[in-house]
């Protein structure tokens, strides 16, 4: 019996380990997902469907969708006309962002400048999407706002696309992963005119790398 129940608290302790989400440490860190939003049922229209609201990641943040109505669309059956019902709202994706700093030199955005904390990360989260199923993935560089738009914008897209090869070398399909590099764009923090040194420290959370994971590509409105 003592054998029995140990080794049923091996196999729970395996299955909380395997759904248990990425520990975030000092250079990567889970944005944590939208709470719950309930939307109200409107009443039902003749020849029209529900298309419930969803959460996706635009400009830096958590952005509700609203729900929709849509013809229905329906299929021949065998013996009758069959109703075909909307897709379910997909989750909200997972976003995991990379400090800039923590993964590159100044300056520097290629694959082979990634400092070696920063592999290990990436590694870590690439274990995780090889470990469940996934739509697609983008990879999302930003820059502070110092320096010109055309210089903050191809570092951006050079550290974006460092992230998505170390991604793919680590075993992720390559078309499932697009790179954007953004500028300066979708802040995270706003700092007011001081000296140079305090304003690039005050900017640091502005550069960054985010990793967005769809769970579907099921298409929506």
């Amino acid at each position: 019996m003592k054998r029995k129940l140990m080794a049923f608290v091996a196999q729970l302790v395996g299955a909380t380990t395997l759904l248990a989400p990425i520990i975030a440490n000092a250079q990567v860190v889970v944005v944590p997902p939208p709470v719950y939003h309930y939307e109200r049922l409107p009443p039902p229209r003749h020849g029209m469907v529900w298309h419930s609201g969803y959460w996706r990641w635009a400009n830096g943040a958590y952005v509700w969708t609203p729900g929709v109505w849509a013809p229905v669309v329906v299929e021949p059956g065998p013996y009758r006309v069959v109703v075909v019902s909307p897709p379910p709202a997909p989750p909200p994706p997972r976003v995991e962002r990379l400090s800039a700093d923590a993964l590159f030199p100044f300056d520097k955005g290629g694959v082979n400048d990634i400092r070696p904390q920063g592999l290990a990360d990436i590694a870590q989260i690439a274990a995780h999407l090889r470990a469940s199923p996934f739509g697609h993935v983008e990879v999302r560089g930003y820059t502070d706002r110092l320096g010109t738009d055309a210089y903050n914008l191809d570092l951006s897209q050079r550290r974006a696309d460092a992230v998505k090869a170390e991604l793919v070398a680590q075993g992720l399909p390559a078309e499932k992963i697009r790179a954007e590099g953004l500028g300066s764009q979708d802040p995270i923090v706003q700092c007011s005119n001081g000296s140079r040194d305090s304003v690039i420290q005050c900017l640091q959370p502005n550069r960054r790398v985010e990793i967005v994971t769809y769970v579907s590509d099921q298409p929506r409105w």
